[in-house]
């Protein structure tokens, strides 16, 4: 694969004495089949699984992998009775707070987006833009490039 947006990534195969495992084209099409009814996922995104998908040295997935990362959101949404109306794919999960890419986004490097079904059962948004430390509207491969440079610099989130 040509890899045009994860240049950091493949630069940085390791970080912190963690190293990137990555998936494997035809893995990448099960996932795209299983999650994106066999739509390619965002440019940006592909290249991300294909040098990282399998673990990561930046924690972009969940503790069991990213593939379970995606039944935690749906079942924290049914909890929740929350509802996303767009077709999301979750990256990444701290303490509920899930950062996703919708998968109906023409670009190949799609905006992250933060869905917070526990927030919004209290009354908040449930869908929002990065914020707090981060610039608002981080495309994925900016949010990826300035995980690794805090990581590199030993900065905290």
């Amino acid at each position: 694969m040509n890899i045009e947006y994860m240049t950091q990534v493949k630069e940085n195969p390791v970080l912190e004495g963690f190293k990137n495992r990555s998936f494997s084209l035809d893995k990448i099409k099960q996932i795209e089949q299983k999650f994106n009814h066999g739509k390619e996922f965002p440019k940006a995104f592909r290249e991300f699984l294909f040098l990282a998908g399998d673990f990561n040295n930046i924690a972009f997935d969940g503790i069991d992998g990213i593939e379970e990362l995606q039944e935690y959101a749906k079942e924290d949404l049914e909890k929740t009775k929350q509802k996303v109306d767009k077709p999301f794919f979750a990256f990444h999960v701290y303490d509920g707070l899930y950062s996703v890419i919708f998968l109906d986004e023409t670009n190949e490097d799609p905006k992250v987006y933060m869905i917070d079904p526990f927030e919004a059962l209290e009354g908040s948004t449930l869908i929002s833009i990065p914020k707090g430390g981060f610039k608002e509207n981080y495309t994925f491969t900016e949010l990826v490039n300035e995980s690794i440079r805090r990581i590199k610099d030993n900065i905290s989130f």
